[in-house]
């Protein structure tokens, strides 16, 4: 009979670390400005339908996409708080991978 013990978690090769440091960071910096956008959108919109009424150049159309897209802000703040989360998660599951195996 043999017994196995468990070996220690080795720390990732450099050129792995440096690969999933760079994904990690393109990944946190899309999605956190995806966030910010959305955020802004459910926000922006909202405020910006009265506000496209008093304007005579704009197509009736555009004034009723705005107000419909102005409804379904919630939609926008979701997705924005999603993104935000996601960079969050994506940010701290790099660095657990990424930081030195704790020895016992």
């Amino acid at each position: 009979m043999t017994t196995s013990f468990p070996t220690p978690a080795e720390s990732p090769r450099p050129a792995a670390a440096a690969a999933i440091a760079v994904i990690a960071s393109v990944a946190v910096i899309f999605l956190f400005t995806a966030g910010v956008t959305l955020g802004a959108l459910a926000f922006a919109f909202p405020l910006i339908a009265p506000i496209v009424d008093q304007f005579p150049t704009v197509s009736v159309s555009d004034v009723a996409l705005t107000q419909q897209i102005a409804g379904a802000w919630w939609v926008f703040a979701i997705a924005g708080i999603g993104s935000l989360v996601a960079a969050l998660v994506v940010a701290i599951k790099a660095i657990q991978h990424l930081s030195p195996a704790a020895r016992d």
